[in-house]
């Protein structure tokens, strides 16, 4: 992985058992309808990937995917989190963030105006400690390359809008998901997404902590 940015690092994987866990069913009418009413009302506050550059301090990727991950020019984010009363769209990877736009809060969940309804009432009921909620818009064509987290904390995947050519790949092994689950993910292992259908591939995703993750999951076959 050398050869891409100074961000894709290497890190020890952490194992869990699993590396894709579905963990609870969700209402994915309520799901689309928030999502529906969140680009009705706070389309502003969106981080769209060509327009907004100049909120990093180095570009993470590129369109053709030679210096980083391959975003399109509309490959999108919405920031739901942060620690402040900020308006508007902000970087979804703060450390990446320049310094007028990075926030290292660090204690859990902030939700911002845009973060509601039901989707906060999912999140705020979980019973488990979670962080840095986001949702991620992979228009087609859109690849992850492959990369590891920080193994501190893994991932809960919640997909709202998907297709069946967009996919994981997690230490070797191809998962799609599919709407109407929670999923959590060991990020800590080698995985990399690309999205190769026609239709955006739409997530909300957050952090949880790997020792509340080992807790809950520990006797969970």
């Amino acid at each position: 992985m050398a050869e891409f940015k100074k961000y894709i690092q290497d890190y020890e994987t952490v194992d869990l058992g699993w590396a894709v866990k579905p963990w609870f069913k969700i209402d994915i009418d309520k799901l689309q309808t928030w999502y529906n009413n969140l680009e009705q009302n706070y389309s502003q506050w969106k981080f769209v990937y060509s327009q907004h550059k100049h909120m990093w301090r180095e570009d993470p990727g590129d369109t053709t995917g030679k210096t980083g991950h391959c975003f399109m020019e509309d490959t999108a984010w919405y920031t739901l989190c942060w620690s402040t009363d900020a308006s508007g769209p902000l970087p979804p990877e703060r450390g990446q963030a320049k310094l007028e736009w990075q926030d290292f809060d660090d204690d859990g969940l902030h939700p911002r105006k845009c973060f509601d309804g039901y989707a906060l009432d999912m999140v705020s009921n979980l019973p488990i400690r979670s962080k840095r909620w986001i949702v991620s818009i992979h228009s087609p064509g859109t690849r992850l390359i492959r990369h590891q987290d920080s193994p501190d904390k893994i991932r809960i995947h919640i997909p709202i809008y998907t297709n069946k050519d967009s996919n994981w790949i997690i230490d070797g092994e191809e998962y799609n998901m599919a709407p109407g689950w929670a999923y959590v993910v060991n990020t800590s292992l080698p995985h990399s997404l690309e999205n190769k259908g026609t239709t955006d591939r739409i997530h909300l995703y957050g952090k949880i902590w790997i020792e509340d993750a080992n807790k809950l999951f520990s006797k969970t076959p």
